[in-house]
């Protein structure tokens, strides 16, 4: 299992990877503003990581409903599902971005803003809450014939 966890910004989107190991570990992020770029850095990463999925944070509102941005991501997870030929799972991310920025001084994360490190390490938490909400797979039965 592979799994590839964004953070989708309309700058930036944070990138997180976590394999059969199932630790969520922050991937350089996507900072190229040109679409082809983007989308060539993403078929990139998925491939290199073995991705057999998409984890994508959903931007809803506190009340659960989706707004502007969570239709933007709704649609980009569209564009991905076509672009990389991978299925697609939206979480809820409700808090990822302020928890991620909790950890980090302000000044820090201002700085470090454009970096992307920040979005990468709103990935890593999409991606934990994934894991949490969905545990570990079931191991499948060793093959003795």
């Amino acid at each position: 299992m592979s799994l590839l966890a964004l953070d989708y910004g309309r700058r930036r989107i944070g990138l997180a990877h976590a394999d059969e190991l199932l630790v969520p570990v922050p991937l350089p992020a996507v900072t190229e503003s040109s679409p082809e770029a983007r989308w060539e850095i993403l078929g990139r990463v998925a491939r290199e990581k073995g991705a057999d999925r998409i984890v994508l944070g959903h931007p809803v509102r506190p009340d659960g409903t989706s707004g502007e941005m969570a239709r933007e991501v709704e649609d980009f997870a569209a564009e991905l599902r076509h672009h990389l030929g991978l299925p697609v799972e939206l979480v809820d991310e409700r808090d990822t971005s302020r928890e991620a920025g909790a950890h980090w001084n302000l000044r820090k994360a201002r700085r470090e803003r454009a970096s992307g490190k920040l979005d990468s390490a709103a990935a890593v938490l999409i991606l934990r809450h994934y894991l949490d909400e969905h545990g570990t797979p079931p191991l499948l039965p060793e093959d003795h014939g």
